[in-house]
């Protein structure tokens, strides 16, 4: 039985950031937690680990899996010829690669930070400050983890570093347990965390404040449907909207290398480094490139053509699809789908492939539609507040100033609650366009069929759920969802 879920302790040569570090691996059992965890180096090189097992080549964030998991919504699709299209066509089993390749790159991450948080005690030679900045990031980046394990998988097994030991024996948990220990991580995060760090890349108090928020706006919808959690969603972004965030005001520079580290919007992103010292060069400039055209890409997702054709033209559409290819051609005429253009500026390549792009998890755009949606469902319809977030992003996809009214753009009130409801689910589709924001959107509006069976009649409510690796499995333990 191939298990992922271990002590995993990985430290590096010499820390820099979670974007620029030289790393080197050594198996748990040549480490002895009582004498590797006393300084904050130790620390500082096991968090290191911990970030390189979500962003690591070929793997992890930097690469194809997250996305094609998410194939099937419509912003995502997949060739028909590849092993990856069974998670567009819902045929997938629990030996579909990407689900093989990311369940033990969350449980690594999982693993490694159990070893901080369970190790914190050691530290006892630490600054308090510096020791709940480690704690604050392991419980975030533990969170996270954890966060898209229960949304594509369901219940799964809880571990911390005093019963990985039992990881055979260990039930899985149910969704509400999950989310109760996600809370708790990200409560106890937000308090510990500074607002924020030289470095970026590392989560801060705004980045576990919008996470937590994410998470209760997902409660209020399937499976937990506890209506109550809106009200928290819309607290805990109005929060976030205080911190000194705000939206580029030019879409497009959203998506530029020399802007990654400057401009106001991003609040948790993964960074690439495709250097020598790098944690983990970038591929999503070639993942998301044609095959064809030119474009010297692997063309393994892009969008769809009728996800292309009802998006609103504008500024934001030209910024998130491409189009026109490098030799001249266009996706119409050589037979293809449109491409995604978000991720094509990865700055210097090195080796011809590696990059150093980046991936924003948590942006500010994402925290002002999160309090639109919830402020209108924990009030009872659209307030000017919830009106005004929407509204700024909506004129930002026109290339309008996003704090000056525009009829023309604006949604007006008077609005109905499900009405402002449709219109600020649809704003979240076109803005979120190929983020991994679309299908757990879907999941938990229950909406995977109806988006759904058109093309794909053999779509199902079992559907909202992937299958769990088989290899995992152990009746009575870790079991299979319904439906697979």
């Amino acid at each position: 039985m191939k298990k992922i879920q271990i002590i995993l302790i990985v430290f590096s040569l010499a820390f820099a950031s979670c974007a620029n570090v030289d790393l080197d691996e050594k198996p748990s059992d040549l480490l002895n937690p009582i004498t590797f965890f006393t300084t904050i180096d130790d620390f500082d090189a096991a968090l290191t680990g911990a970030f390189k097992s979500l962003y690591k080549p070929y793997e992890g964030f930097d690469f194809d899996y997250p996305f094609t998991m998410t194939a099937g919504a419509e912003d995502i699709a997949v060739v028909v010829t590849r092993d990856f299209h069974a998670l567009d066509d819902f045929t997938a089993t629990g030996n579909q690669e990407g689900i093989v390749t990311l369940w033990p790159v969350l449980y690594q991450c999982i693993s490694n930070t159990n070893s901080i948080i369970g190790n914190l005690d050691n530290g006892n030679t630490i600054p308090k400050n510096r020791l709940d900045e480690i704690e604050g990031q392991a419980k975030f980046l533990r969170a996270l983890s954890y966060f898209y394990l229960v949304r594509w998988f369901g219940e799964v097994q809880l571990t911390t570093l005093e019963n990985q030991k039992d990881i055979l024996t260990l039930k899985q948990s149910t969704e509400a347990e999950i989310y109760a220990a996600i809370i708790s991580n990200l409560k106890d995060a937000e308090i510990k965390l500074p607002v924020t760090f030289s470095e970026k890349g590392r989560p801060t108090k705004g980045a576990a404040k919008a996470l937590l928020a994410k998470v209760y706006l997902t409660m209020a919808g399937w499976p937990i449907e506890d209506a109550s959690y809106y009200a928290k969603a819309k607290d805990k972004a109005a929060e976030v909207m205080t911190m000194g965030y705000d939206l580029e005001p030019n879409f497009a520079d959203l998506w530029k290398q020399e802007k990654k580290l400057s401009n106001p919007e991003f609040i948790f992103t993964f960074y690439g480094s495709a250097t020598a010292e790098g944690s983990s060069a970038s591929h999503l400039h070639l993942s998301t490139r044609a095959a064809t055209g030119g474009e010297k890409g692997w063309g393994d997702f892009f969008s769809e053509a009728r996800f292309y054709n009802i998006f609103p033209d504008g500024p934001r559409k030209e910024a998130s699809f491409t189009t026109n290819f490098a030799d001249g051609s266009d996706w119409i005429s050589t037979g293809s789908q449109p491409h995604i253009a978000k991720y094509r500026d990865a700055g210097e390549i090195f080796d011809d492939e590696n990059g150093s792009g980046f991936l924003p998890i948590l942006r500010y755009a994402d925290i002002l539609l999160i309090y639109a949606e919830a402020a209108n469902m924990a009030e009872g319809g659209p307030s000017a507040n919830a009106l005004e977030a929407i509204n700024k992003v909506r004129r930002r996809a026109m290339g309008l100033s996003i704090n000056t009214p525009a009829p023309a753009v604006d949604l007006s009130s008077g609005m109905s609650q499900n009405d402002f409801d449709n219109a600020v689910l649809a704003e979240r589709n076109w803005e979120l366009a190929f983020e991994l924001n679309r299908w757990f959107d879907l999941v938990r509006k229950k909406m995977v069929v109806q988006v759904n069976q058109s093309l794909h009649p053999n779509v199902s409510e079992n559907n909202r759920l992937l299958p769990k690796p088989t290899a995992q499995l152990i009746p009575g333990v870790l079991e299979q969802n319904p439906g697979y």
